[in-house]
């Protein structure tokens, strides 16, 4: 059984909060990394599941995670890892056999890693914000005809378990778990509306904000005939950035969905081979699958 596979990467929106939170404790601090509580990443991963559990909105979250890793027959310590940064990891892993390589099973999995070089405060955060990737993003098959860049864009923020989303979840445990003094320190007031409650349109707003970007950006969704969907695109202020790509997050997951687009059609040349060397076969007609992927893979592949 042939067996590829890729990563898609999720990254972080960073949030810096450098003073002490309610829940210190023993050798807690926030000027320690949550990693020098004890020598083992099993203990201190355990510690930090139940400090997040404290806040009503990680309470619930990590009850939804361990359903979803269960579904899988894993337990929620199989799922988050310690890391040198934070980010969830899904693989998505196509298999298809050399004798009929028309046939595709796709399967997926996702791993949330937390940086090790974290105070317990950041560490919390990230934790909720990777658990929300985990828990709720939306999956989809770069293989299928249908995934575009538009597409792949608008759920990277707008989608369920996107960025926007995680933030807003790291926003709600924030409010729940740490003081006024440490809260008024971060971005997320910057999404609130004026009666001081988060909002979910605002934030959508703020990460479309690319600054000097703008310019740029605009020519790459033109040459591609998609700016017309990112009316909320704006040449202000960034508010946030992709730790895996430095970059604003409209930007980096169009990186991201060409660096996707360029493993799917690497991949597809190999099946491509594994069909060509098969026996011969009658008219599209009598082959609708192998005609569609041939199709597909000379429409988005041709020029790569």
């Amino acid at each position: 059984m042939l067996l590829l596979t890729f990563l898609v990467t999720l990254p972080l929106a960073a949030t810096a909060l450098v003073e002490k939170t309610i829940h210190v404790e023993g050798s807690m601090s926030a000027s320690r990394s949550w990693m020098d509580y004890t020598s083992s990443q099993e203990l201190n991963l355990k510690k930090l599941l139940e400090l997040l559990g404290r806040s009503k909105t990680g309470e619930k979250l990590i009850k939804e995670a361990q359903y979803k890793a269960s579904r899988s027959g894993l337990l929620l310590d199989d799922v988050i890892k310690v890391g040198d940064g934070s980010l969830t990891d899904t693989t998505l892993v196509r298999k298809f056999s050399p004798h009929s390589p028309e046939h595709v099973i796709y399967e997926s999995r996702s791993v949330v890693y937390i940086n090790r070089s974290l105070p317990w405060d950041d560490a919390i955060l990230d934790l909720a914000h990777e658990l929300t990737h985990y828990v709720y993003r939306e999956s989809f098959n770069p293989y299928s005809e249908s995934f575009n860049a538009k597409d792949f864009i608008k759920s990277t923020i707008e989608g369920g378990g996107g960025e926007v989303q995680a933030f807003l979840t790291e926003c709600r445990v924030l409010r729940e778990l740490f003081s006024r003094n440490v809260r008024s320190r971060s971005n997320c007031q910057r999404i609130e509306d004026g009666s001081g409650e988060l909002s979910y349109t605002r934030a959508v707003e703020l990460f479309y904000h690319i600054g000097s970007y703008y310019d740029g950006f605009r020519s790459q969704l033109q040459k591609r005939d998609i700016a017309g969907s990112f009316a909320d695109i704006k040449a202000e202020k960034i508010n946030f950035i992709s730790s895996a790509y430095g970059v604003p997050y409209p930007i980096a997951a169009l990186m991201e969905y060409d660096l996707v687009i360029n493993k799917v059609c690497e991949n597809d040349r190999k099946r491509l081979a594994y069909m060509q060397q098969g026996p011969k076969r009658g008219p599209a007609s009598e082959d609708d699958g192998h005609s569609k992927f041939v199709q597909t893979y000379s429409s988005r592949c041709a020029q790569k």
